[in-house]
């Protein structure tokens, strides 16, 4: 079965062939369903294994890939989902919400926040930052996981069936869940759904609190918009407050872009 995807991966050539054959090589790492070893990338390209393993190897020195260290298998790296991020950040997404946001973040005194679904997690693509003298910031463009986070769950919660599924085990192997982390996670999303938002506390930063909501279109989440701030001042208490502001500006957003 071939795992190339309707994106061609050669074509027309118009560079030089070592950065034609770098490109290949991401684009086909990007429509793979799982890591590619070696042998399998320069079988699909058409290229020698000793040149597979160079491209694969420079690309890893600078984090486009990465490298499984159980099984040798190549798939993007942190890199290359940031260089995604930032394309995201120039999105219809990014613009029609940028002005909810900033009346969010006006409105609550605390940063706002939009995160953005990529492979294997999620990534902040934009922030409001509070004007308090101390407050919550992000990295944008960082990739994060699923389970840890407000926005993670909501994005997770509200993605498909089969989707979440399969994401649920890859998160549980690549971060070591056990029975008692999957069982919490999905009842932690069981609760975001009936709610219509999640909540998180101390989960990646010890010192910080968030509240999220999906922006769905025709049911699925394509993205997030959180309310984060230190767990000092933005206690869970306060998450529940802000919550109906949240999910109504979350459903504004939606239907700008249903």
């Amino acid at each position: 079965m071939s795992i190339r995807s309707s994106v061609p991966l050669t074509g027309t050539r118009g560079g030089t062939e070592s950065a034609d054959r770098v490109a290949d090589v991401l684009l086909l790492l990007m429509n793979a369903t799982e890591p590619l070893g070696v042998t399998e990338v320069a079988t699909e390209l058409g290229m020698g294994k000793s040149v597979a393993h160079r491209v694969l190897r420079s690309l890893a020195s600078r984090n486009l890939v990465e490298q499984d260290p159980e099984t040798s298998a190549y798939r993007l790296g942190p890199a290359a989902v940031a260089i995604g991020a930032k394309a995201l950040s120039h999105s219809k997404l990014e613009t029609e919400a940028a002005p909810f946001l900033r009346e969010l973040r006006d409105r609550t005194g605390e940063t706002t926040l939009l995160s953005r679904p990529v492979a294997g997690g999620r990534v902040h693509v934009a922030q409001f930052e509070s004007r308090r003298h101390v407050r919550m910031t992000v990295d944008l463009g960082v990739f994060r996981p699923w389970h840890a986070g407000a926005s993670g769950k909501i994005l997770l919660a509200y993605s498909p069936p089969d989707f979440r599924e399969r994401a649920i085990a890859l998160e549980a192997e690549r971060y070591g869940l056990d029975d008692d982390a999957i069982r919490s996670l999905n009842e932690a999303l069981e609760l975001a759904r009936e709610r219509g938002f999640a909540l998180s506390s101390g989960e990646r930063n010890p010192d910080a609190s968030a509240v999220a909501a999906p922006i769905l279109v025709r049911g699925v989440a394509i993205g997030a918009i959180s309310i984060c701030g230190p767990l000092s001042r933005f206690t869970e208490a306060d998450a529940l407050r802000a919550a109906p502001l949240l999910v109504s500006t979350a459903k504004r957003i939606s239907e700008r872009l249903s």
